[in-house]
């Protein structure tokens, strides 16, 4: 009996990781397939990253858990107003490998009746399902690729919130310290009913006003966030840091 469940717990750890790999690998290979480069790849505790836009990808272990269920990013080299749509196609790639993945495995645990096959199969199928289906789960800010693919096709200021976002990170990618983010979208990202994304245009407003050495607007922008600090989720708070 223990060797059966040590069995079992072997292969629900193998189709984990085989799973989340394909899934992360499908969100990065289209990210590739459109000419945006690779920042961090995360299965589990390993991960794969660049520390910036343009130095070596290395490998490593990942500090912090909420990343374990798996991360695939990529970001262009540019600015560009059109990268919210082909970031749209970037979040349903993941979620299609991952249904790949379990479609390909049913006919070989047929053939073979491994209980591994099969483990692989209902895994991958349902980790497909669950985040290709538009549902209000959240880690941190980010809902799930099917909620965020939806957002975006919508359009109206839902896709504004998403397009407002991936701008401001792509910038910050592309010029670390240095960069200014602009205001027009920030405002977007402050206007929102939601507490996440009003909470990270109320952080990137705050590295504004710091770049300006504006103490005025830095007190605030900290006091109006932390008036949302009960409605934002704990990983929002603890990444936005205003000091």
């Amino acid at each position: 009996m223990k060797t059966e469940i040590l069995t079992l717990i072997a292969y629900a750890l193998i189709a984990y990781f085989l799973s989340t790999t394909v899934h992360e690998l499908g969100h990065v290979i289209c990210g590739l397939l459109h000419k945006w480069k690779l920042i961090m790849l995360v299965v589990g505790p390993f991960k794969l990253y660049r520390e910036d836009i343009d130095s070596k990808i290395k490998f490593g272990l990942e500090k912090n858990p909420t990343y374990w269920g798996g991360v695939g990013g990529t970001f262009p080299t540019k600015e560009d107003d059109g990268a919210v749509d082909i970031f749209a196609k970037i979040l349903l790639a993941g979620p299609l490998a991952s249904l790949i993945l379990g479609v390909l495995f049913i006919p070989v645990f047929i053939l073979s009746k491994s209980n591994l096959a099969l483990m692989i199969a209902g895994v991958a199928i349902g980790e497909g399902i669950i985040c290709i289906l538009p549902m209000n789960i959240k880690t941190g800010i980010l809902y799930n690729d099917g909620t965020r693919f939806k957002r975006i096709v919508k359009g109206g200021q839902e896709r504004a919130e998403e397009s407002a976002l991936l701008s401001i990170i792509i910038r910050g990618m592309l010029n670390g310290d240095n960069a200014i983010f602009d205001e027009a979208k920030l405002q977007i990202l402050c206007e929102s009913p939601d507490a996440d994304f009003k909470y990270y245009g109320l952080f990137y407003s705050f590295l504004n006003a710091k770049t300006r050495n504006d103490e005025d607007s830095m007190n605030r922008l900290r006091l109006e966030a932390g008036s949302l600090k009960e409605k934002a989720s704990k990983y929002t708070v603890a990444v936005c840091v205003m000091e």
